[in-house]
């Protein structure tokens, strides 16, 4: 296999703002994922001036590309196991931004540079950091058949080993450069060399806060503003039994509301099951409730907000065991039922928030947290994305 292309060979370091890993109060997410708007014209870099940035440029590989439904395409980026080796940090080698250990934290975001295009668009991350590991084999047997993994909601995983990966979801937008070399023909770009660098604060664990003190964790999605939230859900799956013992487990709240994609509508009809798995990471959420209902180390409950429901598509409502299923948005009350305690009150010490959605019901909402949250409220932590 041919030697992966260096991002020096197309990229100029970063202007200063690579800052250091201090989260502000307030996080602007531009176009992740999201159509691009006259707002999100504004190049992400700039848009995204303000906000931690690794110094380290990764060459990666496009290695395989799934569309969830019409406007979403899941990505894989694998990583190339040499930056995985911690020995090689310390190696002489004539591009020591490749020697060091690839890592992000839950709720990051990629610049994703393209050589044909100028500008760098940001994706979130909606993988968890042990994705980027590399999978070591279980087994020597080559005829090894792999095994659901039903911890995490994700693929079958081969006992033979896997590579590292970062995933990202990406919405179909023609108006925005790298949304749409993404969206090209998979035949076109499947296996082309990218580079990444990672950045972004809105990240877990939550920053200058205490987490023997949290119980509660609600997490807030509006359509695409599930992706850095998923990557957080996974990770606390994935790491449950790291949680403080005093209170463990915590209790997950998810609200996340969405649209149903307009090829599900019809669906909805006669396979109502079907029509909401065409929904970004419902069928992956669902199976972490699924296995954190048999082993109680997290306590997740999923409220699901369809938006645009028609009449025949009503019996999408029919409830499900796993989760309960609204058509509406998120109303304010239904914030103070997923914080509130069994006395109907919130514990603002108790609780953290991440919010993430359309810049007006992230506004609405985090005004709303913050009040009730009173001195505790800088355990609101919110991105927007512009769309």
């Amino acid at each position: 296999m041919r030697p992966l292309f260096r991002c020096r060979q197309f990229l100029k370091p970063l202007p200063n703002y690579i800052s250091s890993n201090k989260r502000p109060l307030s996080v602007i997410r531009p176009d992740m994922s999201a159509p691009t708007s006259r707002k999100s014209s504004v190049p992400h870099k700039v848009r995204t001036a303000a906000e931690p940035r690794q110094n380290t440029l990764y060459n990666v590989r496009l290695s395989h590309i799934e569309e969830i439904n019409p406007t979403v395409r899941l990505l894989h980026l694998a990583v190339p196991p040499g930056t995985q080796s911690l020995e090689e940090q310390n190696s002489d080698q004539e591009e020591p931004d490749q020697s060091q250990l690839f890592t992000f934290s839950p709720g990051q975001w990629l610049d994703v540079h393209i050589p044909s295009i100028s500008d760098a668009g940001g994706f979130s991350i909606t993988s968890t950091p042990a994705d980027a590991e590399a999978l070591p084999s279980l087994q020597p047997d080559e005829e090894t058949l792999p095994v659901d993994d039903e911890e995490t909601g994700l693929p079958p995983v081969d006992p033979r080993g896997r590579a590292p990966y970062v995933e990202l979801a990406v919405q179909k937008a023609p108006s925005n450069p790298a949304c749409s070399w993404l969206w090209k023909p998979k035949e076109e770009i499947l296996g082309k060399e990218l580079c990444i660098r990672v950045g972004g604060s809105f990240v877990w664990p939550p920053s200058n806060v205490d987490l023997q003190n949290i119980k509660n964790v609600a997490l807030i999605a509006g359509g695409v503003g599930i992706n850095p939230l998923i990557s957080i859900l996974s990770h606390l799956n994935n790491n449950a039994d790291e949680t403080p013992a005093s209170h463990h487990p915590f209790n997950v709240h998810i609200l996340y509301s969405s649209k149903l994609p307009e090829s599900a509508l019809t669906e909805s009809v006669s396979s109502p099951e079907s029509a909401l798995d065409q929904i970004l990471f419902l069928s992956r959420l669902r199976q972490i409730i699924r296995s954190q209902s048999q082993s109680h180390r997290l306590q997740i409950s999923l409220d699901l907000f369809v938006t645009n429901l028609q009449g025949t598509a009503s019996r999408i409502l029919q409830q499900p065991t796993d989760m309960a299923v609204h058509s509406k948005r998120i109303s304010p009350d239904d914030l103070h039922v997923a914080l509130a305690g069994p006395d109907g009150s919130i514990d603002p010490r108790a609780t953290v928030c991440y919010m993430c959605g359309p810049p007006a019901m992230t506004d609405e909402f985090v005004t709303i947290l913050r009040q009730w949250m009173g001195n505790a409220k800088e355990q609101v932590f919110f991105e927007k994305w512009w769309g």
